[in-house]
């Protein structure tokens, strides 16, 4: 009978957490900085959970590969911002900004990218310098 009652306790934690996955996901995908996205999945799982999580809620298997993708997506768009501003300037300006606020968290958790895309940023803002002469 308790054996029956700790799966049923079980279901209904996985069931739970299932639905946090869910919301997570949800905000995920509405995340604009690196950071937000970052902190969107960052779900507290019972230790009692964490050896049947991944195989038990679907959801939270998703989870870290769409946080990676909107990581990428969102670094993307941050560096087509720097192409679009009006001036060396004002991309450095935004640059600096963005990696002071943000990219801390790029430059922890995605070394590989976070360097691609300074030096990615760099090279936007050097051609900006060289079509103003």
């Amino acid at each position: 009978m308790a054996e029956h009652h700790d799966e049923a306790a079980m279901a209904e934690e996985l069931a739970k957490l299932e639905d946090t996955c869910k919301k997570a996901a949800q905000t995920l995908a509405s995340s604009r900085s690196v950071r937000e996205a970052v902190q969107a999945v960052e779900i507290d799982v019972p230790h009692h959970l964490r050896a049947v999580v991944r195989v038990k809620v679907p959801a939270y298997q998703r989870l870290s590969r769409a946080r990676d993708m909107r990581v990428e997506e969102i670094v993307r768009d941050q560096l087509n911002s720097f192409q679009l501003a009006h001036s060396d300037f004002a991309a450095s300006r935004d640059f600096d900004r963005i990696k002071a606020l943000d990219w801390y968290v790029l430059r922890a958790n995605y070394p590989d990218l976070y360097s691609k895309s300074v030096r990615e940023a760099n090279l936007i803002i050097e051609r900006k310098k060289k079509g103003q002469r």
